[in-house]
């Protein structure tokens, strides 16, 4: 199923460029597309590398088996967030439990907290950002900067990729919904 959406997301992206180069070429406004192909190239690879993180970071969380909770604790602590309704002992426990958790959050140093939070701050952002930044310091410097194009081009791939989601999302719901 991720593959499917990975060639969707891939078919829309690039269907869409073609069009926007298409556009440029037949409009002829150079222009208007180098900064349309520069935001819409950095913009691709930041969010690429947003979700390669993320999806990174998830696969660690489930190979350290960080999500531990069962169902039951869950939907208890849904219903009764605060301990409204449990009996004395347990509130007891869950207070002495709490500020234990308090107490080991606020050991936790900033560095402590990124490498727990890799996804935040990983290379592959990093970069992708810097790609970004250079990009447009290209386009200043060369007196070239086309504000509306750019900003099309910066906005483009995140909203196809929205869209793309979107879209599977609600096809994948009616699909069950027929079975």
């Amino acid at each position: 199923m991720m593959g499917s959406i990975r060639s969707k997301i891939i078919n829309t992206l690039l269907i869409v460029d073609i069009g926007i180069v298409l556009f440029c070429y037949l409009a002829g406004q150079r222009d208007w597309f180098i900064n349309s192909q520069i935001a819409y190239s950095s913009s691709l690879v930041v969010v690429m590398a947003s979700i390669y993180s993320y999806a990174q970071m998830v696969k660690t969380g489930v190979e350290n088996e960080a999500a531990t909770t069962s169902t039951d604790e869950l939907l208890d602590k849904i219903e009764d967030p605060h301990g409204v309704f449990d009996e004395d002992d347990k509130v007891q426990v869950q207070d002495d439990a709490q500020d234990q958790d308090d107490k080991d959050q606020e050991k936790i140093s900033t560095i402590e907290a990124m490498k727990k939070n890799k996804a935040y701050v990983s290379f592959y952002r990093i970069g992708a950002y810097a790609i970004l930044v250079l990009g447009f310091l290209y386009l200043q410097n060369v007196k070239i900067f086309h504000m509306p194009s750019y900003m099309f081009g910066l906005f483009l791939s995140p909203m196809l990729i929205a869209v793309v989601f979107y879209w599977n999302s609600k096809t994948s719901k009616d699909n069950n919904a027929i079975n």
